[in-house]
């Protein structure tokens, strides 16, 4: 993959290390710590394709049972090929304003009221790859500027990106949604669905890769917007929305929405 390149030419690209195999290496490390199963994973997917189903923008929204999972081909241990984002094209637009023009071109507006951004090191040896650490303080500061002390008692709603099924436990822990190394335990306990996690079926769904951040906050705007049709959420107030990029979640930005 051309991902390859992003890589020191001395102690990575040699290994014919890229994004993919550097996902691997952070799956194996958080299932392990959060102990998460197989079976976690399937049913990660499994429920990302059934929120696909109620939305006209997804890409990839064929039903799956979760042996179809559990059992795909394995793309790189031990990341399955329907853990992963399917391959897909699309566009996205945004209309961003200041607080004085915004009324301007739309009688409800959403408003950004939190941002955040951080970058993990780029050798991939000098990091826990288990951690969270970018995404924890990218979250930190967009909830600081926010005003939200708990992030569970004041978020209605969750874009992320999940192109990979382990991600999404994990993230989720980053953004404070789950304890550390509870990611399994969350899965179990219907934690994504009390917290309105990707209801647009995310990137397990097809959502382009380059451009899945945008996708994230334009699917949270419709939400707030009340505009979701068929996938919907009741009175969503206040989003988080994440994307990253980079080796194993090297660079996170976190945006709250609100209206």
């Amino acid at each position: 993959m051309c991902t390859n390149l992003a890589y020191d030419p001395f102690y990575g690209r040699p290994l014919g290390l890229d994004y993919l195999c550097a996902a691997g290496l952070q799956a194996r490390a958080y299932m392990a710590k959060s102990k998460i199963t197989e079976e976690h994973l399937a049913k990660v997917v499994v429920r990302a394709r059934q929120w696909a189903a109620r939305n006209p923008y997804a890409n990839e929204t064929n039903q799956l049972m979760l042996g179809d999972v559990m059992y795909s081909p394995m793309l790189c241990d031990p990341i399955r090929t329907l853990h992963s984002y399917p391959v897909s094209d699309g566009a996205v637009g945004l209309l961003l304003a200041s607080e004085e023009r915004a009324k301007e071109f739309t009688d409800n507006p959403v408003w950004i009221t939190g941002f955040g951004s951080c970058m993990d090191s780029y050798f991939m040896g000098d990091r826990d790859l288990a951690s969270n650490f970018a995404l924890r303080k990218a979250a930190e500061c967009a909830y600081k500027m926010a005003g939200i002390k708990d992030s569970k008692k004041t978020v209605d709603l969750v874009e992320l990106m999940d192109c990979y099924a382990y991600q999404q436990p994990m993230w989720l822990e980053g953004l404070g949604f789950s304890k550390d190394g509870m990611g399994g335990e969350f899965i179990d306990a219907s934690g994504p669905a009390k917290y309105n996690v990707n209801l647009s079926g995310g990137h397990l769904a097809g959502t382009p890769l380059i451009i899945g951040g945008l996708y994230r906050a334009v699917e949270a705007v419709l939400q707030l917007k009340g505009q979701a049709g068929e996938h919907q959420a009741a009175d969503v107030k206040c989003a988080v929305v994440q994307s990253t990029t980079g080796g194993a979640g090297q660079f996170h930005t976190v945006l709250v929405l609100e209206r």
